[in-house]
């Protein structure tokens, strides 16, 4: 799908990217890091969207380089979370609001209602952005890093923990709906996307044959990514997120996979903890903005 902007402005959209046009999106964000001394990356996985019809990748080239670019990540139907990079001599041009309007109208369509605007803390130019869409505070994560120095591996663990496969899907949709308090149809969409995916995998941590805990890694770029990471409400608070945590990790590390990252809501002051306590540090910071798609 392509909309003209005279003869040398073109936007594309996408489902999925192409490795092509994955790196165009890579050397774009690198020099809008650069530019604007950020930390963080772009999400580039379409593969744990809820609906896998919806278009979540507008790219504006000029004169066939690739000047601005939009991704959207929709695990849910609520809503959809939006990043975006311009490049700094091509911004105030009106180019991300053309690229937001064509987002609006896919979003619209697929009766997605609200917008989730990430914006790294330290960027000057995104916070002028939120500003001018009026879009309201919702919240913060934190984008935390595994330094192995600081690991230390536990010395015997009550938990097992169960690669899951194809045969596991009700049990794991099961686990994830009580861990997260999800609905069926969003545990089932994510759970079955991550069986699907050649570079995602999901784990089941099982105490005495019954199944209290859920995770998942992205293994797809050189940094390990753990999310949907959690224990059942009653199992809360007697060790057993410790214990999985140091699992998976154990699970990576004999893998040769120390480059391991995860993110947490800043207002989760035990998960941050933890996760300290594992051997993460904070390396960047996110604020989530929220606003209506209609």
């Amino acid at each position: 799908m392509r909309r003209q902007f005279g003869a040398k402005m073109t936007i594309r959209a996408y489902v999925s990217l192409r490795q092509k046009a994955i790196a165009e999106v890579l050397d774009l964000e690198g020099i809008c890091i650069d530019h604007d001394s950020l930390r963080g990356s772009v999400f580039l996985d379409s593969s744990l969207n809820i609906n896998q019809q919806i278009k979540s990748f507008f790219l504006l080239y000029k004169n066939g380089k690739l000047i601005s670019m939009l991704s959207m990540f929709i695990p849910t139907k609520n809503e959809a979370e939006i990043t975006a990079y311009t490049l700094p001599k091509f911004r105030g041009k009106g180019y991300f609001k053309s690229l937001l309007g064509k987002a609006v109208e896919e979003l619209r369509a697929f009766d997605i209602p609200e917008l989730l605007f990430v914006c790294e803390s330290p960027s000057i130019s995104g916070k002028r952005v939120i500003d001018a869409l009026n879009a309201d505070y919702d919240h913060t994560e934190y984008f935390m890093r595994f330094d192995r120095a600081s690991y230390t591996r536990l010395n015997r663990y009550r938990l097992i923990l169960l690669k899951a496969v194809q045969e596991d899907l009700e049990k794991a949709i099961a686990a994830n709906m009580k861990v997260f308090d999800d609905s069926r149809e969003e545990s089932k969409s994510l759970i079955e996307n991550c069986f699907l995916s050649d570079t995602r995998e999901q784990y089941l941590a099982v105490l005495d044959d019954e199944i209290i805990g859920i995770a998942s890694v992205n293994l797809e770029e050189e940094d390990v990514t753990i999310f949907g990471f959690g224990i059942v409400p009653e199992y809360r608070s007697k060790g057993y997120g410790k214990e999985l945590l140091h699992l998976i990790v154990d699970d990576l590390l004999q893998r040769g996979r120390s480059d391991i990252t995860i993110d947490v809501n800043n207002e989760n002051a035990n998960a941050i903890e933890l996760y300290q306590k594992t051997g993460f540090h904070i390396e960047a910071t996110y604020e989530y903005y929220r606003k209506k798609s209609g």
